[in-house]
């Protein structure tokens, strides 16, 4: 849940994407050279068990297109405030004009351990998307992250 949200991710996104494996990649994130925020809802399934979260994520994108996650913080249902970020930064790389993938995501919660795993999200005007994704441990997550800057995807 609040892995998803990350990034988002990053990024982000927020979020960003692999690493060394990406470098040829037709396409990258941007703004580049800047640290953004993403903010939005996160959801962590595991054994039946749902975990809904608010999450804030911080990252930045390099002067060469690749995504990071750096931290993020939770909140809203009981035991949200206790999920823990691992891994970190999380990397992250643009693969398509709409998508990126966010690498090694790994978070502890009060449902339990998830990750690592790589979860593939859609980016469209700033925003992160994710829904379902499967991470080891028995986990899914799902997330819709805004990111500020807006996060977008080029073709290099």
């Amino acid at each position: 849940m609040k892995t998803a949200i990350a990034i988002i991710a990053a990024g982000l996104v927020s979020f960003g994407l692999a690493g060394n494996a990406y470098a040829a990649s037709k396409y990258h994130l941007e703004p580049e050279g800047t640290t953004f925020t993403g903010t939005g809802t996160t959801s962590a399934t595991k054994n039946g068990v749902t975990l809904q979260c608010k999450a804030k994520f911080q990252g930045h994108v390099d002067d060469t297109g690749v995504g990071f996650v750096d931290s993020g913080t939770f909140s809203g249902q009981v035991g949200c405030s206790t999920v823990g970020l691992s891994n970190l930064p999380w990397q992250s790389n643009a693969l398509t004009a709409k998508s990126a993938q966010i690498n090694n995501v790994t978070f502890t919660s009060p449902i339990g351990n998830c990750g690592p795993g790589n979860i593939k999200v859609g980016i469209k005007l700033g925003k992160i998307k994710f829904t379902n994704v499967p991470l080891t441990g028995g986990c899914t997550v799902t997330g819709s992250i805004k990111t500020s800057p807006a996060l977008s995807i080029v073709h290099n």
